[in-house]
């Protein structure tokens, strides 16, 4: 009977092959949009952690509330404490990053290093693929200096995966080391460095610099927040031995999950999986209209097949198997569709999204693709199912009669899934819109410094390098840079501009009073004398560094606007003296100028707490060169490299990048959760309105007796067409109003989304629902003109 029934779904989609049609394109839009989505979201957020017992790994913070810290990393001397004193923890381990210069090969290559404590791998349980991990006691002085591990893509990408090259040396950053293992792949912490080293225990370790990562596996029974209790016991025991460097120290635990993406990566996601489901939804309502105008046309065969003895249970299987069938179509075209999107996605590599290059389609994608198409074809094939039974046999087929009177009860039904699909797309519109508009606020936003025709590329610098030898560097790299036809100007800063991680200090006024409250908290950066000029950052009072000016005490610093208002509100900070590390070792340091403010940290974040200080006297290891150029392109580049290899030819040049493609980074997760979700919008809005042309068009084909007789009777022919336009309008006005109703309680989950934009901006809603009235209003009025194509003699004559 199953066979059957399919070949009469069969015959009946090649007797109506655009309706087939219509019915497969709207399944393998929803299933496929919404099954690449799910993959994004198992594979990013998720798919377990590449961790034995990822549950017991937890990772570990300081607070200092007087900071106004709730999360901070540790520092160096705090984390050799806590591994020491903490009871909870099966193993506890830390990591520094850095970066070291390889050499030995055909060029100079900059590689991003880890140093890790022993107890580091062994917390995260991983095992080598090749060679061996950190023994313990390798982090002890005179132990495991000289020894490297490499992460699995640093060995594939530039070893090729030559296992030979474990027990061989390499020489980084001027200093020999030798390859013990090789690391397997996996996120996050395997691919968090290139190179890892031992992080080797230093009696005079520094407690006031905040920069080292704790992660931990707690023992087997203990909770989190046993574990939490444990931590602040140790901080409590480190306050009172080291009151000048810990008071008010604290420890917040996180889990592994949280490991992966960020809260508002997390909304965002979630938010695409919402979209795309309710595409879905709209594709499945939009389906179980066609199949309810379908069952309509079949009821008089419905009944003449129970007259012969077809039995209600028979009819509600074929139905169902019908239903069924296209979803099955649905669901093998969506998967290709889904592979498509993943792939597109995946080679347009939004920033942000973590492990998306392993996303794929996997086992459970393909579970939750049959289910979906399960359930669609379940949905979808019984509502006009079971319509069979709702009239008895002599109306049924009375009904299939050209005069019968249209079944006001399957209309009612048709126009709610209409005005349901409406309210859909409205939501959908609406939260693409308040995207939208946050993307323009975030992109169009007062950044503090220009973009055009300025690139940005580091530099890594040997850390036997001196500061008088860095100052040399420094000095002959940036002249004869400048000296290339198409370079504008050239300066050199410690941290790259709209990096979301920064070096701080906390900071106050030498002539406040101290009133003990919370210590404002800035960043700093080492700038060369032609930074504020080439990044287009105006100076506002004062002076800018020169030769005289050296790093160190006595200090001289240029901050940025807000911390003058801050510090200074109403009164020139120039010549004024700052505390420079308030808390710490508070030094004094001489305000000589003012700079505008700058958005360093990102274009959705408060400008920046900034204080700069001269490259003069630095050591710092990686200069991050900014170039304004007449050409706006990268062909100085070669010049570039040039220049720099005859300064010095060990030095590597990497990470070259423009100012505008770093504030395009910056805003990716952004743009792309905008995209996704408009594209979802844009076809939720075209299915709902095809279900609005739809219906209007079958009512109007089923009533064209009744209008034919309306006309005879003398009926004007615009008092028809208003009749059937409203009456098609109903349930779009209807659905518009319940969408409205729906995202105004809804949109509050949106906040965290959005920047410079209210989650209920009445612009947005407005603009929305003019749309969707527009376009409804003319999905309505093309089927309703054919009224005045209508005949009464030959609507009579049918009749």
């Amino acid at each position: 009977m199953i066979l059957r029934d399919l070949r009469s779904t069969l015959r009946l989609a090649q007797s109506r092959p655009l309706m087939t049609s219509a019915i497969v394109f709207m399944l393998t839009l929803g299933i496929g949009a919404t099954t690449a989505i799910f993959s994004v979201v198992y594979g990013a957020l998720l798919r377990p952690l590449p961790f034995p017992e990822a549950d017991r790994l937890v990772q570990v913070y300081g607070s200092r509330p007087d900071r106004g810290w709730a999360n901070v990393s540790l520092t160096e001397a705090n984390f050799w404490d806590m591994r020491d004193r903490a009871r909870a923890f099966a193993d506890f381990g830390a990591l520094h990053s850095t970066s070291f210069t390889l050499t030995g090969f055909e060029f100079p290559e900059r590689v991003t290093g880890g140093q890790v404590s022993t107890g580091f791998f062994r917390a995260l349980g991983v095992k080598p693929i090749a060679g061996r991990l950190l023994d313990p006691g390798e982090d002890e002085r005179g132990r495991g200096e000289g020894l490297a591990v490499l992460s699995h893509a640093f060995w594939s990408r530039r070893f090729g995966t030559d296992r030979s090259i474990v027990g061989r040396p390499l020489t980084l950053s001027g200093a020999s080391y030798l390859v013990i293992g090789i690391l397997p792949p996996g996120s996050p912490w395997l691919d968090a460095a290139d190179v890892f080293i031992p992080l080797i225990r230093r009696p005079d370790a520094d407690r006031g610099s905040f920069e080292y990562i704790g992660i931990g596996r707690m023992k087997a029974g203990v909770t989190l927040e046993a574990a939490t209790d444990d931590l602040r016991r140790v901080a409590r025991e480190l306050e009172s031995a080291y009151p000048e460097t810990n008071a008010g120290l604290g420890v917040a635990v996180q889990p592994s999950r949280a490991w992966i993406a960020s809260d508002d990566l997390r909304r965002a996601l979630w938010t695409l999986l919402a979209a795309a489901g309710l595409l879905l939804v709209i594709a499945s309502v939009n389906v179980t209209n066609l199949l309810l105008a379908r069952a309509s046309t079949r009821e008089r065969d419905s009944a003449v097949r129970t007259a012969l003895g077809a039995s209600r249970r028979d009819l509600v299987r074929e139905r169902l198997i019908e239903s069924l069938a296209y979803s099955a179509a649905g669901t093998t075209l969506g998967l290709a569709l889904a592979n498509a999107m993943l792939t597109t996605l995946k080679a347009a590599n939004p920033a942000g999204v973590p492990r998306l290059n392993e996303v794929v389609l996997n086992t459970w994608a393909i579970i939750f693709a049959a289910g979906v198409a399960i359930l669609i074809g379940v949905a979808t094939g019984l509502i006009p199912a079971l319509r069979i039974p709702a009239r008895d046999l002599m109306s049924a087929l009375r009904g299939g009669q050209r005069g019968a009177t249209v079944d006001r009860g399957q209309q009612r039904v048709r126009n709610l899934f209409v005005a349901a699909e409406v309210a859909l797309a409205i939501m959908l519109l609406v939260g693409a819109g308040l995207l939208v508009r946050s993307l323009v606020t975030v992109l169009s936003v007062e950044r503090g410094f220009q973009t055009d025709d300025r690139f940005v590329f580091t530099i890594t610098l040997p850390a036997g390098y001196g500061a008088p030898r860095i100052r040399e560097l420094n000095r002959a790299l940036l002249d004869r840079i400048q000296q290339i036809p198409d370079v504008v100007s050239a300066a050199a800063v410690s941290g790259r501009p709209l990096s979301r991680g920064s070096t701080g200090l906390g900071l106050a006024a030498a002539d406040q009073p101290d009133t003990g409250s919370q210590v404002p908290w800035g960043t700093w950066r080492v700038v060369t004398t032609g930074y504020f000029k080439t990044m287009g950052l105006p100076l506002l009072a004062g002076r800018n560094f020169d030769e005289r000016d050296e790093i160190g005490e006595p200090w001289r610093a240029v901050i940025s606007k807000r911390v003058a208002d801050l510090l200074w509100p109403g009164r020139n900070a120039i010549g004024r003296t700052i505390i420079l590390w308030k808390g710490q070792n508070n030094s004094a340091g001489e305000v000589i100028g003012v700079v505008a403010d700058m958005r360093e940290r990102g274009l959705d974040v408060d400008p920046t707490l900034a204080v700069y200080f001269p490259a003069n006297g630095s050591t710092m290891g990686a200069m991050q060169v900014v170039m304004q150029t007449r050409t706006g392109r990268h062909d100085v580049m070669p010049a570039v490299r040039t220049v720099v290899a005859g300064v010095d030819p060990t030095l590597p040049v990497s990470n070259l990048l423009s100012l505008d493609d770093i504030v395009s980074a910056s805003v990716a997760t952004r743009r792309m959760t905008m995209m996704l979700t408009v594209i979802f919008a844009c076809l939720a809005l075209v299915l709902a309105l095809a279900g609005v042309y739809g219906v209007l068009a079958y009512m109007i084909s089923q009533r064209t007796s009744e209008i034919g007789v309306r006309i005879a009777l003398g009926a004007e022919h615009s008092r028809v067409l208003r009749l059937v336009f409203v009456q098609g309008m109903q349930p779009v006005l209807a659905g518009a109003a319940a969408g409205v109703g729906a995202m105004l309680w809804l949109s509050q989950f949106m906040a965290a989304l959005l920047f410079g934009v209210q989650p209920r901006d009445a612009a947005t809603y407005v603009a929305v629902l003019a749309a969707i009235t527009v376009v409804g209003a003319l999905a309505c009025y093309v089927p309703a003109r054919r009224v005045l194509r209508i005949d009464p003699a030959t609507a009579l004559r049918a009749e």
